[in-house]
């Protein structure tokens, strides 16, 4: 049951009517690829017991979008297969579509909406999304509602944009206990809902089947056909949930001190869970519900809030250091990002949004002699002088993953090795976006813009380059961690990639 206090998720995308001569309520999928922990899907079952007409749901993987590649289609395939067979157990009415150059969006999918009485979607306010809801919004003849269901707190509650974690920290802290109680339906249920079987199903669907994708993925136009899938890294909400519960069983307990350790996959203490979060195959809630009671001897409840820790980094969740610093990492960092987006949808962010110091910092310092200079080439291909930004960025180019601290150290690198901070930006942004799996997202332009002094403070001293930017460097990298194994499983990679991609 989709709660009043949820409508705060609910804002309008156009002032047009629902049309009484609609055959059905569409909720189409672009963002939140899962039909569980989906405030979008509550609203749509209850929209469609509202008008009494079946429920359609509607997901399309788009072939030729900014930096997509075999590595994202695939990953969107194997994905959406997991969606099909959960809908076919749970019984909703479930049109996958699959973009190819003989079956064009543009070409099918009016023939779907000027069908619906209304459609509803996903409130996902980064990369294409918002623009393509405008054009959404514009070509239909009925009602568009967008729902946001980015993160557990409705990011409208917010009055405002913040720029600093210490300040939405206390105000998350204060919306925690109720946006935690109106959580989403973990197990939505299409009993009761008008029956769909009456309504005439498209003949150009996505079947389902996991050995068709790679003839999907050779027929899909890309912009990157050379950014091949990770073997390690699988697609979908099944690989989503078994990561989930293998870091609540392996890793969370280490989460706190060693979380920042850049290792092998096999023994790092992360999630691994962002690209999942990040193409909606997972959900924010269902994370935090996990880790909450990932201690079999607690009971936990919004009782458990200590609010003497209110608007600090640690304590405030759990009395557990390890569950309170993950939430804090999951909960504030990322809902900063979506934020940032929300209260102005746009397809990126840039160095516009730095604050002041940041801007003239970087602008008194513009000038300053670079010790290396690389070419966006160089870097793509990780011939630098430096043996750990070269991992990093190898990890990145093979994996389609980088190890979170290196990736802030890989992010200030590339500032001092460019002739501006504008070039620095643009190449980040690309080679990010081109091989993460979990790029294209707000908090991909909150962790790049971070290495700008975005969310940051002066550091001191003033350095060249960066001035009063905060300052990283491999060296003291190098002696903060043990990094023998994570080199020699990046060199393990290497050496079983093809010939020359580092040439």
């Amino acid at each position: 049951m989709f709660s009043e206090k949820n409508l705060i998720r609910v804002r309008e995308g156009n002032k047009k009517p629902v049309l009484e001569e609609g055959e059905y309520i569409l909720y189409w999928i672009r963002a939140n690829r899962r039909l569980a922990w989906n405030h979008c899907l509550d609203y749509s079952i209850h929209l469609s017991q509202k008008f009494k007409k079946p429920l359609i749901i509607l997901e399309s993987i788009m072939m030729d979008f900014e930096w997509s590649s075999p590595r994202l289609h695939t990953f969107l395939l194997e994905g959406l297969c997991d969606t099909i067979e959960e809908a076919e157990k749970s019984g909703f009415a479930f049109w996958p579509f699959v973009e190819t150059p003989d079956k064009r969006l543009k070409d099918h999918i009016p023939s779907i909406l000027e069908r619906a009485a209304l459609v509803v979607t996903d409130d996902f306010p980064c990369f294409f999304l918002p623009e393509h809801a405008e054009k959404l919004a514009e070509d239909l003849k009925c009602k568009l509602l967008l729902v946001d269901s980015n993160s557990i707190t409705p990011l409208a509650s917010y009055e405002q944009t913040f720029y600093y974690s210490r300040v939405i920290r206390p105000r998350l802290h204060d919306r925690f206990a109720e946006s935690y109680v109106l959580h989403s339906d973990p197990k939505p249920k299409s009993k009761g809902l008008p029956d769909p079987r009456n309504i005439s199903k498209p003949d150009f669907l996505f079947s389902g089947r996991k050995e068709e994708i790679p003839e999907y993925i050779q027929k899909m136009k890309c912009k990157y056909p050379d950014v091949l899938p990770f073997p390690g890294r699988i697609g979908g909400r099944k690989e989503g949930l078994r990561l989930l519960k293998q870091f609540v069983k392996t890793s969370l307990s280490h989460y706190s001190k060693e979380r920042s350790e850049p290792r092998p996959p096999d023994t790092m203490k992360a999630s691994s869970l962002s690209p999942y979060l990040h193409f909606g195959m997972i959900s924010v809630e269902e994370i935090v519900t996990a880790v909450l009671d990932s201690d079999p001897k607690v009971e936990w409840s919004p009782d458990f809030l200590n609010h003497s820790y209110r608007g600090k980094n640690e304590g405030f969740f759990h009395p557990d250091p390890n569950v309170n610093s993950f939430l804090d990492e999951l909960l504030t960092w990322r809902e900063l990002g979506y934020l940032l987006f929300y209260r102005s949808p746009s397809f990126r962010k840039d160095l516009s949004i730095l604050p002041d110091w940041a801007k003239q910092s970087l602008l008194l310092h513009s000038s300053d002699k670079r010790e290396y200079l690389y070419t966006k080439e160089e870097l793509e291909n990780a011939n630098t002088h430096d043996p750990i930004w070269n991992a990093a960025q190898k990890e990145l180019v093979l994996t389609g993953s980088m190890q979170n601290y290196l990736r802030m150290l890989w992010g200030k690198k590339v500032i001092e090795w460019t002739s501006s901070p504008e070039e620095a930006f643009a190449i980040l942004e690309d080679l990010n976006h081109k091989y993460a799996y979990d790029g294209r997202d707000p908090n991909s332009y909150t962790g790049i813009l971070w290495c700008f002094g975005a969310f940051d403070r002066p550091w001191f001293p003033e350095r060249a380059v960066l001035g009063n930017i905060r300052y990283m460097s491999s060296e003291s990298t190098a002696k903060k961690f043990k990094l023998k194994p994570y080199l020699e499983y990046i060199k393990g990679l290497e050496e079983g990639s093809e010939p020359g991609l580092f040439a």
